[in-house]
């Protein structure tokens, strides 16, 4: 006895795009919200202000938007004066203090620059 079986399948496409496996689906919005809750706690922190001063450009990248971010991350301070806006500041030699160390530091939890 032959016994014939026909299936009808979704394209691959479909499956990815009802899954939310696409470029920016929900899978991709769900892992960047995972990043942003994990290392919410490294992130330098004096008054709060860097750490809510956040955007979220599409949904797999998180933008801290204060000016200071970058020197923050460096661990370095700027030195040179801060305006007139658009001028850049220079990074100095000397290394910043972080409230709530050893966690909360340069490079946003990263030990020795490898994670």
């Amino acid at each position: 006895m032959k016994l014939n079986v026909y299936t009808k399948m979704k394209s691959v496409n479909q499956i990815i795009t009802e899954h939310g496996l696409q470029r920016d689906g929900r899978v991709e919005t769900y892992l960047r919200d995972e990043v942003d809750r994990y290392c919410d706690d490294y992130v330098p922190m004096d008054k709060g202000i860097l750490k809510k001063n956040k955007l979220y450009p599409n949904n797999h990248s998180i933008k801290y938007i204060q000016p200071y971010a970058h020197y923050m991350y460096v661990g370095k301070k700027a030195v040179g004066a801060s305006r007139p806006a658009g001028v850049k500041r220079k990074i100095s030699g000397m290394s910043l203090k972080y409230q709530g160390a050893p966690k909360r530091r340069s490079k946003m939890g990263k030990k020795n620059g490898k994670r």
